[in-house]
């Protein structure tokens, strides 16, 4: 490796020159001998004058520089994750998850899925209307969501129209298709009670299956752990 130093010699002159690093004997042999300033330059450039900026104006540009994205994951992992704040970042969604009303993971993921396969601009997207729609996501039909959501960016978009829209909530209605359903799947049903709760899941998605979507999830989920107890 090559530096370039000036040598100060015992006679008070400065002699330039590039010295040579020799890593075996540890030792810097001179190398080549420099007569002017250009000598060290690649290309020729002027000289560059000290400049001293007015205090007022280094704070009103530090004011207008916007906070980098390394800082704003940093920020956001606070509310979430690393991993997660990273993707929203990188993505160009985190402007649009910091307008968004509602439990902060529960609009990540949202908004990193089933919002990013509907190829809505966030900048478009109404924040406080997805919110809406994120916050009642479990009681939408899953269709209905995906396409209120490829509608958020449209101007004058509200998700009143999606909310609850067509779903039957009524116990009365329901109750007779969860106990057709269990009585239907005998085998599942005592492997729930024997400690296998994950197929909850099964229940309700045949539940939902034979209302053709159209039963309110969170009630069903009420049924079916009174029926199942």
């Amino acid at each position: 490796m090559e530096r370039q130093i000036a040598v100060y010699e015992a006679g008070g002159e400065v002699e330039q020159e590039t010295l040579h690093f020799d890593p075996g004997a540890e030792n810097a042999p001179p190398l080549r001998s420099k007569e002017e300033a250009q000598d060290y330059r690649y290309f020729p450039e002027p000289d560059l004058v000290p400049i001293e900026p007015p205090r007022e104006l280094v704070e009103r540009i530090r004011a207008e520089v916007p906070e980098s994205p390394a800082t704003r994951i940093r920020r956001i992992a606070g509310e979430l994750d690393h991993e997660l704040a990273e993707d929203l970042v990188t993505s160009g969604r985190d402007r649009l998850f910091e307008r968004v009303p509602g439990d902060r993971r529960g609009v990540a993921n949202v908004l990193m899925n089933q919002f990013a396969a509907s190829g809505v601009d966030p900048e478009s997207a109404d924040a406080d209307e997805l919110g809406k729609l994120i916050e009642a996501r479990s009681r939408i039909p899953r269709d209905k969501f995906v396409e209120a959501l490829s509608k958020s960016g449209d101007p004058g978009f509200s998700a009143e129209p999606y909310l609850g829209d067509g779903l039957v909530a009524d116990t009365g209605e329901l109750e007779p298709i969860v106990e057709r359903i269990l009585a239907a799947n005998p085998g599942q049903v005592e492997a729930y009670r024997g400690g296998k709760e994950g197929l909850l899941g099964f229940f309700v998605g045949q539940v939902m299956k034979e209302t053709q979507g159209k039963a309110d999830p969170r009630v069903v989920n009420e049924l079916l752990r009174e029926k199942l107890s």
